[in-house]
């Protein structure tokens, strides 16, 4: 399971927005502040809950499944380089287009496959699912 600690940030009927500060792995490190790979980033969240519990700037765990990172980095990062490499070889090495050709051609096939990942956010919105819970206290 991943866990995040975050704040509600806003609750609307079911929809809460929970604000959580996402840091690299290496922000705890003595020497982050001469490194550029430190960094952190406020993200929201949005989750539907109906249990009516919560309440704005309660500190909450934010809850996900593994599969979930999984299935975003398989969307995100893997796909796309997959398509990137089928097409550079294909315009390369089958249709022989010269280098440039090849990069850009690469490039722009990407464009229909964000847009249809634009076109089904609703749909992954249903398959990238978080839970909430209290923050215990301990």
């Amino acid at each position: 399971m991943i866990e995040n600690q975050g704040i509600i940030e806003q609750i609307n009927g079911n929809h809460i927005t929970v604000k959580i500060l996402q840091q690299s792995a290496c922000s705890n490190c003595h020497a982050k502040r001469a490194c550029i790979a430190a960094d952190s980033k406020e993200k929201r969240i949005d989750i539907f809950d109906q249990s009516n519990q919560f309440s704005v700037n309660e500190t909450v765990i934010i809850e996900g499944k593994e599969s979930i990172g999984y299935k975003a980095i398989l969307w995100a990062f893997v796909i796309p380089l997959i398509i990137v490499v089928i097409v550079l070889i294909l315009t390369a090495l089958v249709w022989e287009l010269s280098e440039l050709s090849s990069v850009l051609s690469a490039i722009v096939a990407l464009i229909p496959y964000y847009a249809l990942l634009y076109l089904l956010r609703d749909k992954i919105a249903k398959i990238l699912v978080f839970s909430i819970k209290k923050q215990v206290n301990e």
